[in-house]
């Protein structure tokens, strides 16, 4: 089985001002898709990465740069990421019809992981 990173990218206001009851409501949903997942096997793990657009750091000649983020405006942050296991892309595009970023989000970019063993 290969395995896939789901990158999980929402708009950086996308939970400002939602109730903490709404909050809770989206987590559960993400919750019951992991254990589900989990279930199956095919879930390997994942993180919520901060409310932030990170550090981009580029080679400047003998040194280095930071920038907050690549562009001036966001139109998208990387919420967080899954790995999960699945023979092929479609398998792990199907994996994803129930995945409630979907529902709460517009979209997930898949990746399949360079195996380096």
């Amino acid at each position: 089985m290969a395995k896939f990173a789901l990158m999980l990218p929402h708009a950086p206001d996308r939970y400002t001002g939602l109730s903490e009851d709404d909050y809770m409501g989206i987590i559960k949903d993400y919750i019951a898709w992991v254990e589900a997942a989990a279930e199956k096997g095919v879930y390997l793990g994942g993180e919520k990465l901060l409310e932030s657009p990170g550090r981009v750091v580029s080679r400047n000649g003998s040194g280095l740069e930071v920038h907050e983020s690549p562009f001036t405006e966001l139109t998208e942050i990387l919420g967080g990421f899954m790995i999960v296991e699945a023979e092929d892309y479609d398998a792990a595009v199907a994996l994803c019809a129930d995945h409630p970023h979907l529902v709460h989000n517009q979209h997930i970019e898949i990746r399949q992981l360079q195996d380096v063993d």
